[in-house]
């Protein structure tokens, strides 16, 4: 009986940034169609997002040519299995046909072995009645949502060789995924096995088994860990109904409690986080997912890949949030200062602040410079910057105004923060402020203290940002 295993790695990098050192003597410095595969299987639902001016709404045609029976209490009749189907891991997307296996009647072992794990109609109607509102679980049929709610039920139970309510090995590879994608919380699967029934060419069911890191004793243990940390988190979240202000405190608190680790123990999950304080991206992005969550903020998993300094195309993980009714995206591991010398970005980590919030709440074309989202699911297009962190924080240059650059400066020697950040809307307005403030030397008006000689500063020139180091 062949297994087909499932698992996800992925690791995150940073993008290159200039840096330099301007003194008065100016020495050289150097500057610088997953929607129609969806269909296929009827387990995808036309995109609807909410009606604002913040991002489009958009109808998609939904002709499925296969739909997930709807009764989560399917049974099988086992006398008239021939054959059981060894499963491999390699198989083509390309020309998919499926075609649903008739019921055959009850069998009373799958259907034990389903209720022993409290997987009944009655439970799967109020698992899918749970799961309102969450981003993936939303973007399936009806079918779909079943399915869902099965893997949901076998995970938290680690239930084994359990029969689900459908006969597609690609729909259960996708729900599983959007399972995961919308539960941070569990943390003790890293993938799954199945095994086909068949008869003669036709699979008659397929049984579903996670594949379970710890046992449910070890997870409870855990959980009772991580329940520690969290709850020290939360106590301090800001008492706000803007949304803003929780989302860049889990963005802090984070980056704060966690160093970037390519070797991390349990890096794909949040016990790296919560436990340890050491981890990649999947760690990063799956635990700012689980306390925003708690804080009542939406908030998913994104996966795709990443363009490094070093590298092109390194699988990547970050988060789509919810920010005050517009959807943007956040990259925790981004913004951890900490990655860019583990991951060999640069050797040099003082060149940049411990938290770089040029990836708090950004757009689609602003992450798109260095990140590429994967097709696993659609995802709104983020156009909003009401609540970018350098627009909410008076960072935000529309103009080459200087003045505007001396009273950024007076702020932040006022409340004593060790760099001035100047984020420019456009390419011209970055070139302007560049010429004026280092190429022509007009920092230097704007320096207080006993050394004005010289004045650190980094670049990110893509990002159209100026660091300068006070």
């Amino acid at each position: 009986m062949g297994k087909k295993i499932w698992r996800i790695v992925s690791t995150g990098a940073a993008r290159v940034f200039i840096a330099g050192i301007l003194a008065i003597s100016l020495p050289g410095c150097g500057y610088s169609g997953i929607d129609d595969y969806l269909d296929a299987l009827g387990i995808s639902v036309p995109e609807d997002y909410p009606d604002n001016p913040v991002y489009p709404n958009e109808e998609l045609s939904l002709d499925p040519a296969f739909i997930i029976t709807d009764d989560a209490s399917v049974s099988y009749n086992t006398t008239e299995l021939e054959t059981v189907e060894e499963v491999t891991s390699d198989y083509s997307v390309e020309g998919l046909s499926i075609e649903t296996a008739e019921e055959t009647g009850a069998d009373q072992e799958d259907t034990q072995k389903r209720e022993d794990i409290g997987i009944t109609t009655e439970s799967i109607e109020a698992i899918k009645k749970q799961q309102e509102g969450l981003y993936a679980y939303e973007r399936l049929t009806a079918s779909g949502k079943t399915l869902y709610a099965e893997i949901l039920k076998i995970l938290e139970n680690e239930g084994q060789d359990v029969v689900v309510s459908t006969t597609s090995d690609e729909a259960i590879e996708q729900v599983f995924d959007y399972v995961l994608m919308d539960h941070p919380e569990i943390f003790y699967v890293d993938g799954y096995s199945y095994t086909n029934y068949t008869l003669g060419n036709t699979i008659t069911k397929i049984t579903f088994t996670g594949n379970y890191l710890y046992d449910l004793d070890e997870v409870k243990s855990r959980q009772t860990r991580i329940n520690d940390y969290v709850n020290k988190c939360l106590a301090g979240a800001p008492s706000s109904e803007d949304d803003y202000y929780a989302i860049k405190y889990v963005y802090e608190y984070i980056i704060d409690s966690t160093e970037y680790d390519l070797n991390a123990p349990d890096n794909q999950n949040i016990c790296s986080v919560f436990l340890n304080g050491r981890s990649v991206c999947n760690g990063y992005a799956k635990a700012a997912q689980y306390i925003l969550n708690k804080l009542g903020i939406e908030c998913t998993l994104v996966t795709g890949t990443a363009d490094t300094n070093n590298s092109i195309g390194v699988r990547h993980a970050w988060n789509l949030v919810q920010c005050n009714d517009a959807f943007y995206y956040m990259d925790v591991t981004w913004g951890d200062s900490s990655f860019q010398t583990a991951s060999g970005e640069t050797a040099d980590v003082s060149k940049l602040p411990r938290i770089n919030y040029a990836y708090l709440n950004v757009t689609s074309s602003d992450i798109a410079v260095n990140h590429k989202v994967s097709n696993l699911i659609s995802m709104p297009e983020c156009n909003s910057i009401a609540d970018n962190y350098y627009v909410r924080e008076n960072e935000y240059f529309t103009s080459a105004e200087m003045s505007l650059v001396q009273d950024l400066f007076n702020r932040r020697y006022n409340d004593g923060s060790d760099n001035v950040t100047i984020k420019c809307a456009s390419r011209q307005i970055y070139d302007q402020l560049f010429e004026e403030l280092i190429t022509g030397r007009k920092v230097f008006d704007y320096i207080q203290g006993e050394d004005k000689s010289q004045v650190s500063y980094t670049t990110f020139e893509e990002y159209g940002t100026i660091i300068f180091w006070i």
